[in-house]
């Protein structure tokens, strides 16, 4: 009989469980999401210094320790699951173990961080680590469960705010237990462990996705290849899948006034998403969810302290169209890294004249989109201010923070054109103190801290960064007027 002899599988290190996190995404995704939880995590504290005290700034708090661990285990370590899923059924033991690690490290740093920084504020023990292990298992639930309890599960926290607190005192007397109350952590905190084990370990012995109704799901199978394609089953939103939802989930781009008449418009046509210009009807129908879903939030009744969750979702509105052009600028970037794709194809199209028409036309277009952007934020923004009664301080503030995100989105854009590496960790430092200056910004809106005194300080603060932004742009722009052609990868 032959004797098969199998190498012994070492205990898998912090290098090991660094690989794995290191594979699991692009280098791009990881260096936006470390950015995206710092800038939470800050505001987080920042908000329990400058604001202490109440319970809606306590809920607060709380609330952006929380969506930091979300994001991160959404966007990173929730997606360790599809590498161990390989080692399953490859046979890789270490591959697994690694993956085991990487977890064990992020159990502890995505405690101990945001834990440590509640303790600080002021928070009990269970409460301080607790709130960020809901975070943290809420965003592991949302990449492995299927999409409908994945939306169930983001939509569970505004409905129990929204619900009477008799309502939820009458429904836990009914079951006996208190489910609603600081509590309860511990029991959530088990469910939700057992909950993430089970649907880890279903996951990561899936072997054709493909086989499994779209409504059955995990959210993170949909797209492995694409770290934010949750939902979808490609990158690009013109997806022919959706074709039976056209109009709605999505746009129709508008081509009819494309041509060699109108570079412009077939520039847009071509590049389609953040760029594209959509029909009339789709602009009407866009409009009208937009003004539906306005006129209900401010509709609804939200009594006492729950009031901050109408704001809240407000605040999420504003926040989504000041990134606006930050997807902007990711969208240019990979479509100018595709050396195959439309960007390329450009070049060709009739009408552009020389090199120079075609960067300014380029150029013209990447300023209109962000103008339209900063312009519907600039109403969102006003729409905040006057819902919570901001003095007129603060909406000089919002007025310095929307120059700042535009002369932010203006950066990014260019240096997703130019190509020097828009998803560097150096960029991620960049794009930082704008992150944190709005953040704060928000936070004294939202929580009207009365700035009388230091205004000049801060309308210098965001003069300096604007200004800081716009000699940046410049460099990234001289640069992209150095390339041979708009469109074609060098």
């Amino acid at each position: 009989m032959n004797a098969v002899a199998v190498p012994s599988v070492r205990a898998a290190g912090v290098a090991d469980a660094i690989a794995a996190l290191r594979v699991s995404t692009s280098r791009r995704h990881q260096v936006w999401l470390l950015v995206t939880y710092a800038a939470l995590l800050l505001a987080a504290g920042a908000l329990a210094v400058l604001a202490p005290g109440t319970a809606s700034r306590s809920n607060l708090t709380g609330m952006f320790a929380a969506m930091a661990n979300f994001a991160l285990w959404a966007g990173l370590f929730g997606r360790l699951v599809l590498l161990r899923g390989q080692a399953t059924h490859g046979c890789m033991p270490g591959v697994a173990a690694a993956t085991r690690t990487a977890v064990a490290i992020g159990v502890a740093l995505t405690l101990l961080l945001p834990g440590t920084l509640l303790l600080a504020a002021g928070f009990a023990p269970v409460p301080a680590f607790g709130t960020p292990a809901i975070g943290a298992l809420a965003g592991l639930l949302f990449v492995l469960m299927p999409s409908p309890l994945a939306a169930a599960l983001c939509v569970a926290p505004g409905v129990v705010g929204l619900t009477p607190r008799e309502t939820l005192v009458r429904a836990e007397r009914a079951i006996g237990i208190e489910l609603f109350s600081m509590s309860s952590l511990p029991l959530l905190i088990l469910v939700g462990t057992l909950a993430a084990t089970w649907y880890w370990s279903r996951v990561a012995r899936i072997t054709d996705p493909g086989a499994i109704p779209r409504w059955r799901r995990p959210m993170v199978l949909f797209d492995p290849m694409n770290a934010m394609g949750y939902g979808a089953t490609q990158t690009d939103a013109d997806h022919p899948g959706l074709s039976t939802h056209s109009g709605w989930l999505a746009p129709v781009i508008r081509s009819d006034t494309a041509g060699p008449h109108s570079p412009q418009a077939s520039i847009s046509a071509v590049l389609a998403g953040p760029m594209g210009q959509v029909t009339p009807r789709q602009a009407v129908k866009e409009w009208a969810l937009v003004a539906l879903a306005i006129t209900a939030v401010l509709l609804t009744p939200f009594p006492g302290e729950s009031a901050f969750l109408r704001d809240a979702l407000l605040l999420g509105g504003l926040i989504g169209l000041l990134g606006g052009g930050w997807t902007l600028a990711l969208r240019l970037d990979r479509r100018r890294q595709r050396q195959s794709g439309e960007f390329v194809e450009l070049a060709l199209l009739p009408g552009l004249g020389d090199p120079a028409r075609a960067r300014r036309l380029l150029q013209r277009g990447v300023l209109r989109r962000i103008g339209q952007l900063m312009g519907v934020a600039l109403a969102a923004a006003l729409l905040l201010a006057w819902v919570i009664d901001a003095p007129s301080q603060q909406l000089a503030l919002i007025v310095l923070m929307l120059a700042g995100a535009a002369a932010g989105s203006w950066l990014m854009c260019l240096v997703a054109l130019a190509g020097t590496g828009l998803g560097t960790l150096r960029m991620g430092l960049v794009m930082l103190p704008l992150l944190l200056a709005t953040a704060s910004t928000l936070m004294i809106v939202m929580l009207r801290i009365p700035i009388g005194a230091s205004l000049p300080a801060w309308s210098a603060g965001w003069v300096l960064l604007i200004c800081a932004y716009l000699a940046a742009a410049r460099v990234s722009l001289r640069t992209f007027q150095r390339r041979a052609h708009a469109f074609l990868v060098d």
